[in-house]
């Protein structure tokens, strides 16, 4: 590339744009070459000028390199030379860019290198390590805080322009935006935030006066340095995190009491408050003190989530109890019927996150899966939609096996919350809502849980205790019938919330359920048979590595919503038989789907590895053992009849099947050895159809001979049982 070189002094130069000591835009040889001109024409015209011949080829050697002078050739070459490298540029004017490029691609370098050029003292490890008051993590931090203080303070001009930078101030602007990214990023800890550069300029005085003393000071308040050493910061730790929950001022008295035989200083309880207190050090003792849940919520980060933008993009689901109080007719001891308060019932919400709409609900005294199955389908069947994504507890209903397998059809994403993290389920925010502004109304409200706080989350006392008198012959207390009733008007009059109340407390914009229902673009209801296909749920064997379960003799034993339950592939005849599908799948494994959408289901699906149907297994059917019993079913002697008669055909038809195969061996030439059986001697008995009385009789001759009482013969051991039976 052209460029601006010094003609050395000790040079060969032969040129009128320059001389030695003097500065001239040069070109090479091959970059001339590459723009088109001829080596041949080049090299005759520096030879020549040489001879002094014509003026053409201006130029000087540095060892055996040649470099043409730009300004000394003629203009159609410069213009060449302009052209090709160039690209149209004045080449003065395209080397100064360069240069300046380069420059500028140094100098980024250079401010990369910055962090690179920040010195962790193992000196500082060491004595921030021995106070023993810091985790690793924050000893790295700060010791490399320190490490930036060190750099700023030896960065003076000469360092400055030795690195590219024009002046200090340039150097430290760049310092101070990278100091600044690894504090945001947390890569360097201060005592106090550094916002400016004036600020960090101040702290780098302070550590060129007091040391690593300026970056610990700050931890410990107005609290002298020397006093709060590890050991009684362990011990007030120790106190501050027990169950007991000592008050600050027992802090002190109990940690000042043992203080001077420890020969450890004696601590005001203002100091002792404003250490403890100090985030990094609350955050360890307040888990301990309080418990996890009670940590979590007051001590952990929180994040700030964009609301949900469109209905069913998230549906939440969560059970609790009704909160409602009712009325049942039970029977006490003695038979006799009263009436009881009760509060059991138990209510499964499936909310849409963005409207906040419940969109579908199922009551029931405990949460269980069949209880969340109803609840998903009474939200498909009303509403026609599925969600994109949902979320739930940890539940044992919400994480069984049929839930888990309808939710994973229902959705394209979903996942259980962090447990007891309330705030990471819309849901709980609803119910929470729900019942404050909707179930307090009623009479019967029984009152949020142990944990709500404001006496309008309560329900009064006297009025409960005026609903329970009497029961008999008041009606101030719903029954369960009419309970029901009123936790469904409640879930009506939620949902036809508007978006806000006006300065009158009516309510304006659209209801949540409106706003639910409207029409949007790419929103598809579905029809019968897509609302069927998403409650075919896959039942996992969790005994075999793909999850299938084995057809047996018995057919195929699954266990549904906690009974176990038997199915076979019928044949036409009997839903007690299945000879034909034995047959053929007797000892495969199969994948079986269940409809979810009955309580007891009369089928079940079953499919190869593949997903691919095979056949329909219907509920085995179960015969009376005693025949008094049977005379209460019509038809059932006629149908074990005719299972008997299969069954022999079964055995028959494999007979049959065997002798047809012999005589095929047989005609190829095969002869068996040992297998010829018991009707090789006329009797007719083949070695697999041997009669039991003959076994029986084998298995008793073994038996004597080795007991030492009897020898037969195998002959005389046949014959007699053949004439016995």
């Amino acid at each position: 590339m052209p460029q601006y070189r010094n003609i050395p002094f000790n040079a060969a130069c032969h040129s009128e744009v320059g001389m030695p000591g003097e500065q001239v835009l040069c070109v090479s040889v091959p970059e001339l070459v590459g723009c088109g001109v001829s080596e041949r024409t080049v090299l005759d015209g520096l030879l020549r000028q040489r001879t002094g011949l014509v003026y053409c080829w201006g130029h000087h050697k540095e060892g055996r390199e040649v470099f043409v002078h730009f300004d000394g050739m003629a203009g159609k070459y410069r213009e060449l030379v302009e052209r090709v490298i160039c690209g149209g540029v004045d080449a003065h004017l395209w080397v100064e860019n360069r240069a300046a490029e380069e420059l500028n691609r140094k100098l980024e370098g250079v401010k990369k290198g910055l962090r690179m050029m920040v010195e962790v003292s193992a000196e500082d490890l060491t004595r921030l390590s021995d106070m023993q008051l810091f985790v690793p993590a924050d000893v790295q931090r700060i010791a490399r805080a320190a490490g930036w203080l060190r750099l700023w303070r030896r960065m003076d001009v000469k360092t400055a322009r030795k690195y590219g930078f024009a002046s200090v101030k340039e150097v430290q602007e760049e310092m101070f935006k990278q100091c600044l990214n690894e504090q945001m990023q947390g890569f360097v800890k201060f005592p106090k935030a550094i916002n400016s550069e004036r600020v960090l300029d101040r702290k780098a005085r302070e550590y060129a006066a007091d040391g690593l003393d300026c970056l610990v000071g700050g931890y410990f308040g107005n609290v002298n340095r020397e006093k709060m050493n590890g050991q009684t910061h362990a011990i007030l730790m120790q106190l501050a995190g027990e169950q007991v929950k000592y008050s600050f001022e027992d802090i002190g008295l109990i940690y000042n009491e043992q203080a001077p035989g420890l020969g450890l200083p004696k601590m005001t309880v203002s100091a002792i408050k404003q250490h403890l207190n100090m985030p990094k050090h609350k955050k360890v003792w307040y888990y301990m003190r309080h418990g996890k849940l009670v940590g979590d919520a007051d001590m952990q980060p929180m994040i700030d989530r964009e609301p949900v933008s469109k209905p069913d993009m998230l549906w939440s689901l969560d059970g609790t109890t009704m909160q409602l109080y009712y009325k049942k007719a039970v029977k006490d001891s003695k038979g006799r019927e009263k009436w009881k308060v009760m509060s059991d019932l138990y209510a499964y919400f499936v909310t849409d996150a963005c409207t906040g709409a419940i969109i579908g609900y199922s009551v029931a005294f405990s949460e269980s899966s069949g209880m969340v199955i109803e609840a998903l389908q009474n939200t498909v069947d009303k509403w026609g939609y599925k969600p994109y994504q949902m979320n739930y507890d940890n539940s044992s209903a919400n994480i069984s096996a049929t839930v888990n397998g309808l939710i994973n059809n229902m959705s394209h994403v979903n996942f259980p919350c962090t447990p007891y993290s309330g705030r990471s389920k819309s849901v709980e925010l609803v119910i929470g809502h729900f019942q404050q502004r909707e179930l307090r109304k009623l009479k019967n409200f029984k009152g949020g849980n142990v944990t709500v706080k404001s006496p309008n989350s309560v329900a009064n006392p006297e009025l409960l205790k005026e609903l329970a008198k009497d029961l008999a012959f008041t009606d101030k207390l719903p029954t369960e019938e009419q309970v029901l009733v009123e936790f469904a008007q409640a879930v009506e009059a939620w949902n036809k919330r508007g978006e806000a109340r006006d300065a009158y407390g009516a309510f304006i914009g659209k209801s949540k359920i409106e706003r639910y229902a409207e029409e949007r673009e790419g929103r598809v209801k579905m029809n019968y048979f897509e609302k069927l296909s998403l409650f075919m749920v896959e039942l996992k064997n969790q005994q075999h590595p793909f999850g299938e379960y084995e057809y047996r003799q018995k057919g195929i034993g699954v266990a549904i919503r906690g009974e176990k339950m038997k199915f076979i592939v019928p044949d036409n005849e009997s839903s007690a038989m299945d000879f034909e599908f034995s047959r053929e799948h007797l000892g495969h494994t199969f994948k079986v789907f269940v409809n979810l959408r009955v309580d007891r289901p009369e089928w079940v699906e079953l499919r190869d590895r593949n997903g691919k149907k095979v056949a329909d297994a219907y509920e085995k059917e179960k015969f009376a053992a005693g025949i008094a019993d049977m005379k209460n079913k019509p038809g059932e002697m006629g149908k074990i009849q005719l299972f008997n008669i299969m069954q022999k055909e079964c055995y028959e038809n494999s007979k049959t099947e065997m002798e047809r195969q012999r005589e095929i061996a047989m005609q190829a030439g095969f002869k068996a050895t040992g297998t010829d059986g018991f009707g090789s001697d006329g009797t007719g008995f083949g070695w697999w159809d041997t009669p039991k009385a003959v076994v029986n009789a084998q298995n008793n001759a073994v038996e004597d001979r080795r007991n030492g009482i009897v020898e037969k013969s195998r002959e005389e051991t046949e014959m007699e049982a053949l004439l016995n039976s």
